[in-house]
């Protein structure tokens, strides 16, 4: 329990902090791609406004980027800069017709692609946005539209490698975090540690101190209907104290299960054959109460595992589903070997469930209903000590309701 404490404590805490950073990553690469956008429709709307050009002072700095006309100039950086003429052409289309193209500002591109991409921007219907790697804006002048186009193709992958190393020191920086979260995650849980192992030596000791008392008590109790005879009062107190008893042992075999040094002794045992006896057991049980039990066992299933606990597990779950179906209703039995997995299902009709997810059913003490579960003798603790169980096994469990239905899912390793 300590370890799995631990670990759900590092989950937690590790995917709260990639989150967080995950967010604060976004919105600024977000913010980065809103200030690129921003500076190329102020360059482009330069451009159309000295129709098709850029004022002459502009043609005397040699910019690296669009970043460059807004005061962002690197200069250690100032001869490998790209000159003003790779970055943005125009192109005039009259209404008569005629095309007029002016790359004298762009290397990059010939007059029949600028063209062509101008004419496939008019017919698009937009006045701006992305061809390619370029970025247009249309406007509507006196006699022909202004198409003008800025190479974003620098600026574009400036921003794509912005965002792989934010990601990457993200990364990064969450894998140290969760190293060092390994070492020190010991002593920020110590105290719920140290709570838990007060929690297990109370009720070991509270277990056996509880036991000479009740066995006291039952004993006095039988004595007295020697005597006297059996009466209303004596029976109900004996069926007290062997549901005390029931309960105390179940509480010290949890107790006992969540040790750090547990081990269980395995065997190869018949998996189906137990299941299938078990089954057996309960059948009068459920025909009592006009249950039907369906079963689909593979009886030559082979298991390592430990019999004495897997038989407690069928069993507990063979008996909830008989104290909580439906009256008259039908419980399914699944066994089977499947994918190098060993695939074990117990359901049972009941109509008061809500689909989904039932895993809570595990907690301790947790009751699906008060009253039924006093008036079958039910602890609240089956399905803890159910879940335990499978842990030990290296196994998982699920609970879940659909269609009227409940069932506790069971996946074994074959080999574990």
């Amino acid at each position: 329990m300590v370890d799995r404490l631990q670990r759900k404590f590092m989950l937690i805490t590790t995917t709260t902090l990639f989150l967080v950073l995950f967010i604060f990553v976004i919105t600024l690469n977000l913010i980065n791609i809103i200030n690129i956008n921003r500076q190329s429709d102020s360059l482009l709307s330069l451009i159309q406004e000295y129709d098709g050009n850029l004022p002459r002072e502009f043609k005397d700095v040699k910019p690296k980027n669009i970043y460059d006309f807004y005061g962002f100039i690197n200069k250690n950086d100032y001869n490998k800069r790209v000159p003003i003429h790779n970055i943005y052409f125009s192109v005039k289309i009259f209404y008569d017709g005629s095309i007029l193209v002016n790359i004298r500002n762009n290397d990059s591109i010939d007059i029949l692609d600028a063209k062509s991409l101008a004419e496939n921007v008019i017919n698009s219907n937009r006045y701006k946005g992305y061809k390619g790697f370029y970025k247009f804006l249309v406007s509507d002048m006196y006699g022909y539209k202004l198409v003008s186009f800025v190479d974003s193709s620098n600026d574009i992958s400036k921003s794509v490698d912005f965002a792989i190393i934010s990601m990457f020191v993200v990364i990064l920086f969450v894998c140290i975090f969760g190293i060092i979260l390994n070492f020190v995650s010991k002593y920020a849980i110590k105290p719920f540690i140290d709570n838990i192992e007060k929690q297990k030596v109370f009720i070991t000791n509270a277990g056996h101190e509880i036991k000479t008392p009740l066995a006291i008590i039952l004993a006095n109790t039988e004595v007295i209907e020697i005597f006297n005879g059996e009466n209303e009062w004596t029976k109900s107190t004996i069926n007290q104290v062997k549901r005390l008893d029931g309960l105390v042992k179940r509480l010290l075999s949890l107790s006992k299960m969540d040790e750090n040094n547990f081990r269980i002794d395995r065997k190869e045992v018949y998996f189906g054959k137990i299941v299938s006896e078990i089954v057996n057991d309960f059948e009068v049980y459920a025909n009592t109460k006009n249950l039907k039990i369906i079963r689909n066992i593979d009886e030559d299933l082979m298991f390592n595992c430990s019999e004495e606990y897997i038989r407690d597990l069928v069993s507990i779950l063979i008996d909830n589903a008989i104290k909580y179906c439906d009256d008259c209703g039908k419980i399914e039995v699944f066994l089977n070997y499947k994918g190098g997995k060993i695939e074990f299902c117990v359901s049972n009709t009941f109509n008061n469930g809500i689909n989904g997810n039932m895993d809570y059913l595990f907690d301790r003490f947790y009751r699906m209903d008060n009253s039924r579960s006093r008036d079958t003798g039910g602890y609240g603790l089956g399905l803890s000590i159910a879940d335990s169980i499978v842990r030990h096994h290296k196994g998982k469990i699920d609970a879940f309701y659909k269609d009227g239905k409940i069932s506790f899912n069971i996946v074994f390793n074959k080999i574990n």
